[in-house]
């Protein structure tokens, strides 16, 4: 079974109305809906309320659809890139700023290799996200 069907069982058998579920959870009743019909899926933390709601282990309300459990860990793995790509940037930023205020030859010879490193590894990172 898939989760749009799994939530549209739960939410029968509890009794609840879409626009119950979508104001406990804080989203429209299209999203409801939308998830109820697969067209979209729910954030993990929705999830955990939705679980929490229909009286279900995440493990219960997830295991048997794939395609959201492949959703979940693509959206994850985006928000750690996503991370790491923001630390590169800040990294980026202070090896610049080191670089504008450093005087002595050899400080700012390595700083410019440790930016082409940073810069170098921020492109690769990017390449992999896309």
């Amino acid at each position: 079974m898939i989760i749009g069907e799994r939530l549209k069982q739960c939410r029968q058998q509890q009794q609840l109305s879409q626009e119950t579920v979508a104001t406990k959870l804080k989203v429209s009743r299209q999203t409801i809906s939308n998830w109820e019909n697969s067209r979209s899926y729910p954030d993990i933390e929705r999830c955990i309320h939705l679980a929490d709601l229909y009286e279900l282990s995440l493990d219960e309300l997830l295991r048997e659809d794939q395609k959201m459990v492949k959703n979940l860990i693509n959206a994850t793995n985006l928000v750690k890139t996503g991370r790491l790509f923001t630390l590169g940037l800040l990294l980026n930023l202070v090896l610049v700023v080191g670089l504008v205020f450093t005087v002595q030859y050899w400080w700012a010879l390595t700083l410019v290799v440790l930016l082409l490193l940073n810069v170098s590894w921020l492109f690769v990172l990017t390449i992999w996200v896309i």
